[in-house]
């Protein structure tokens, strides 16, 4: 079953109420103030990582032009997102049976030309192994003016699977062979207080803001 929902994506509209939008909104500019800090110059740590690479070069992989990664929630902020995922989570149980928890909250905050690139998020869950992540949930807070446009990507062939019908490891656009392959991308959009699910062994990332800025809560729902 965890497998088979790992490959699923799914949306449950309005999954913040309007007062949960302005509350967060609030809290978030207040914890971010100038949000230098969390940029892509001034961050000292990242959520990705590449093998046998450091810092530097992994901002450069996943984030090229830079992004706000936040991954310090307050409680109280936390504590709201989960609450709000309880509350829906029958809603989202239809498309991910598996999924029975949310967790690892942050967010991201992307400005004109930012993007993120194509990756896999995968199932494994450091802190608990016995309990893997069944999907990602971003939601959004306020959406740009244009661009910024959240995708999946599919592909047909044998180059992203291997045998035991997992995804392979290392997928990103660091290693060669999955740069170099065809994917079909499918492209989706979200108001604010909207949540979109996506499997963690699905190929996912964003367009590039054309004008004003995006920002989301991303979280896992946990088996």
């Amino acid at each position: 079953m965890l497998l088979h929902d790992s490959l699923k994506i799914g949306s449950v509209e309005g999954l913040l109420r309007a007062a949960e939008i302005d509350h967060l909104t609030a809290r978030i500019a207040e914890e971010l103030g100038d949000g230098n800090r969390y940029s892509v110059a001034g961050r000292t740590r990242s959520v990705h990582s590449v093998a046998g690479e450091g810092l530097e070069r992994v901002k450069e992989v996943y984030e090229p032009r830079g992004r706000v990664e936040y991954d310090e929630l307050p409680a109280d902020v936390t504590g709201m997102l989960d609450a709000a995922v309880a509350r829906r989570m029958g809603d989202l149980r239809r498309t991910f049976p598996s999924a029975r928890r949310s967790m690892d909250w942050l967010y991201v905050e992307y400005g004109p030309g930012q993007y993120v690139t194509p990756h896999v998020d995968y199932p494994h869950n450091e802190i608990a192994p016995g309990r893997p992540k069944v999907a990602a949930i971003g939601i959004v807070l306020h959406e740009a003016e244009s661009g910024g446009e959240f995708y999946v990507e599919t592909g047909g062939g044998d180059a992203l699977w291997t045998e035991d019908g997992g995804i392979k490891e290392n997928a990103n656009v660091h290693s060669p062979w999955f740069a170099g392959m065809r994917r079909t991308r499918w492209r989706v959009t979200c108001a604010a207080g909207d949540a979109l699910c996506w499997g963690t062994q699905l190929v996912h990332g964003t367009e590039p803001v054309s004008a004003g800025r995006n920002g989301k809560f991303i979280g896992f729902l946990g088996s």
